[in-house]
């Protein structure tokens, strides 16, 4: 019996591959679509890849031919091979906006942007593609099964450009040990928080803008440092105001004594 269950799977192994080679060397696309599809449902996906692949250079995107492209799009996502999912699901999306395979179409080219979106120091251009994915299936698709995780994929993505932007700012307070110039970093933290009020990064921002504007009083002309000692003292309002309990706080208070002991020089001017 053993045996007997040996010669039946290679029998059917080699019948499998048997169609397959002939589908690959056929021009009916029908029958590779066929062909493509069995494999697909059997998870052999490398197999169906070729076969569809055939099919679509061949046929191109008739709408008898849709679901050739979702699988295709949908069999390079399951496989990791997001570079090539991400254009054919694009492709897809544009050429048939309604219809069969639409919402999962839209789902999966936002899921392929996501898994190509960079580490936050480089350059970005792939996130805001894959937010603006997002967006759009969330405002389409409220009621989706995925649109939870579309909103925590979406949420991720956000918090990475907003830490990009916020190290960004923030390097402008670091090299003004070198460079003297405090307003930069003022400015650009300032910017930082107009760009993204709810950060998750905005209470760093506001210490770091307070250590600028705390580092340019401290070092400055006698003629000015009055004026920048109070510009000191309401940057550390803002941080307190923002968190009574910041984590910078004794750091904060610290700065804030030494202000206030320089400020005195100028209470009787």
């Amino acid at each position: 019996m053993k045996k007997l269950s040996v010669i039946l799977l290679l029998a059917i192994s080699l019948g499998s591959c048997s169609t397959y080679q002939k589908a690959l060397k056929s021009e009916d696309s029908a029958y590779q679509t066929s062909v493509a599809d069995e494999m697909f449902k059997a998870e052999k996906y490398k197999k169906a890849i070729k076969l569809y692949d055939l099919v679509i250079t061949r046929e191109g995107m008739k709408p008898n031919y849709r679901s050739v492209v979702f699988n295709d799009g949908k069999a390079n996502y399951i496989l990791g091979k997001y570079e090539l999912s991400a254009p054919i699901l694009k492709r897809f999306n544009l050429t048939y906006p309604v219809g069969e395979h639409v919402e999962e179409a839209r789902y999966l080219e936002a899921m392929s942007l996501y898994n190509m979106s960079e580490v936050y120091s480089l350059d970005q251009h792939i996130t805001f593609d894959a937010i603006t994915k997002f967006d759009d299936y969330i405002q389409k698709y409220p009621e989706s099964e995925f649109i939870e995780q579309a909103k925590l994929y979406k949420k991720e993505l956000v918090e990475k450009l907003e830490k990009k932007a916020y190290e960004a700012a923030k390097q402008y307070n670091t090299i003004g040990e070198y460079t003297r110039d405090y307003t930069a970093a003022i400015v650009a933290l300032d910017n930082f928080m107009l760009d993204y009020p709810g950060s998750i990064y905005k209470e760093d921002a506001l210490f770091y803008k307070f250590d600028s504007a705390y580092k340019l009083a401290i070092n400055s002309v006698y003629s000015k440092m009055n004026d920048r000692i109070q510009t000191a003292m309401k940057a550390y309002e803002g941080l307190v105001n923002y968190n009574g309990n910041t984590k910078y706080k004794e750091k904060a208070d610290k700065m804030l004594t030494r202000l206030e002991k320089e400020s005195k020089q100028f209470s009787n001017i």
